[in-house]
């Protein structure tokens, strides 16, 4: 059954993705535990009546992997994503890929990294647009932002690049351009040194999930590669990956 705080977390981000409006943080309680918080993340999906078509993937400071739901939408270069008026906007330089086979979780014969990418149909470069449902999360505690799917608001899929792009992350370089301003040049640098490993967490996580599972023909993102870069203002975005790809879209 769920607990009040569940059922408080539901209704409000339910409310607020409906009506496209954004809640206050100080109306809203913390989980109790990042289990808490993922069923919180499975209520509100059911009750949108979304489809599990992706993921956003962290591991927790305790190791266990962590998830997050992208139900879409799904962009492509040259796409306007369209905010909620007043919310803060970051933007976030990724490799996805697309699985072309199931993960069924295998307690006891936990997933290799090679094995992971032998159930990969493809990698591309990603764009993640982070929106939260809460107007000021500057401080929000990690359970509540988990609820909230880790701030997903919507992904941009780009051109495909080879899966050997995972072994040569440290020569790429990441720069952000909005309405013709430099926010971003630097480096590009996976907080956990292999953005696959956070999508390994998940996949060896030791309980199942009321999220559901990894599926064939889902998009997984695997992390920033540039932290997330706040938006000032609107306007047309420049997204590069140096040398894979640049990428244009519009924030509004």
């Amino acid at each position: 059954m769920a607990t009040t705080t569940e059922t408080t977390l539901r209704d409000a981000f339910v409310k607020a993705r409906r009506e496209r409006s954004l809640v206050d943080i100080e109306t809203l309680p913390v989980p109790a535990s990042l289990e808490e918080a993922l069923s919180v993340q499975a209520d509100v999906s059911s009750a949108m009546g979304y489809s599990h078509l992706g993921w956003k993937v962290s591991i927790a400071p305790d190791g266990r992997g962590l998830i997050g739901l992208m139900p879409g939408p799904f962009l492509k270069p040259g796409d306007t994503y369209r905010s909620v008026p007043g919310a803060e906007l970051r933007v976030e330089i990724e490799i996805g890929i697309r699985l072309g086979r199931d993960m069924p979780r295998r307690p006891g014969k936990p997933y290799s990294r090679a094995e992971l990418l032998e159930h990969c149909h493809s990698a591309f470069v990603g764009i993640e647009v982070v929106e939260s449902r809460i107007a000021d999360w500057t401080h929000v505690q990690f359970p509540l932002w988990l609820a909230d799917a880790m701030g997903h608001g919507g992904y941009l899929i780009g051109q495909d690049v080879p899966f050997e792009v995972f072994d040569s992350i440290g020569e790429l370089t990441c720069t952000i351009e909005l309405d013709g301003d430099v926010l971003y040049d630097k480096p590009a640098v996976h907080g956990n040194g292999d953005a696959l490993a956070p999508v390994l967490a998940w996949a060896n996580r030791e309980h199942e999930s009321a999220l559901g599972g990894l599926v064939a023909g889902q998009v997984i993102t695997t992390g920033s590669l540039c932290g997330g870069v706040l938006a000032p203002n609107l306007g047309p975005v420049i997204a590069r990956l140096d040398p894979l790809a640049a990428i244009s879209f519009a924030l509004a």
